[in-house]
Parts: structure tokens; C-alpha cells; sequence
């Protein structure tokens, strides 16, 4: 085996190898997200698997119920009952909406990180 063929074949086997990797992150949700709302208040949610946080304005909310599907992250947050919902827009963003039992409601872009 020549050096050239070595160096070649090892050089289009990492590439393959990052663009199934990038391929991969585009295609789901993991990662963390992060925005401001409209109102100014600092969204953060981030999702590994089937496990997702969700911080506003700078604190931790808890994450009563997550559903995490091929194009949307749907959580119940908190003690007001409140409504999260992230839709991808694009491989690194989300529209963000919240709305609970007491009237409030916000929505952002977030991008992931």
C-alpha cells in the first residue's frame, strides 16, 4: 500500500465520518437553545435524548412533562401550568412559544448553540 492511497482513503473516511456526524446533530434536537423573548426575558432550553431543562430569565423552571418528536419540543412547565413549545424552523432554529393558566405568554427565536 503506498503512502498516497493511505493518506487519501484516511482523509475521505474523515470526512464521511463529520458529515455523518453534522448530518446527525442537524437532523434532531439535542443540544441547548437559547433566545430572548420579546418582553427581554433569556430563554434557555436545552435537550439531550428525552431529557430536556428549560431556564427563564436567568432560572431554572421546573419540566413537569417533555415530548420530544422529529419537529417540535413540547413541555408543561412550572407551577402555573405553562405551555412550552419549540418548532424548528431551520437545522439551528426554533420558534419558541409560552402561554400559561394565568394569561402570560412569550414567544422568541431561539438558535442552538
Amino acid at each position: 500500500m503506498n503512502r498516497r492511497f493511505f493518506f487519501t482513503s484516511a482523509f475521505a473516511g474523515g470526512l464521511a465520518l463529520a458529515l455523518s456526524s453534522a448530518s446527525a446533530k442537524d437532523a434532531g434536537w439535542d443540544g441547548t437553545w437559547a433566545g430572548v423573548t420579546q418582553k427581554g426575558g433569556d430563554v434557555v432550553v436545552t435537550v439531550s435524548g428525552d431529557r430536556v431543562t428549560y431556564q427563564f430569565r436567568g432560572s431554572s423552571v421546573p419540566v413537569n412533562t417533555a415530548a420530544v418528536s422529529g419537529s417540535a419540543v413540547t413541555l408543561g412547565v412550572g407551577s402555573l401550568n405553562g405551555q412550552v413549545r419549540l418548532k424548528k424552523t431551520g437545522a439551528d432554529t426554533a420558534s419558541y412559544s409560552y402561554s400559561d393558566s394565568s394569561g402570560g405568554s412569550a414567544s422568541a427565536t431561539l438558535k442552538r448553540r
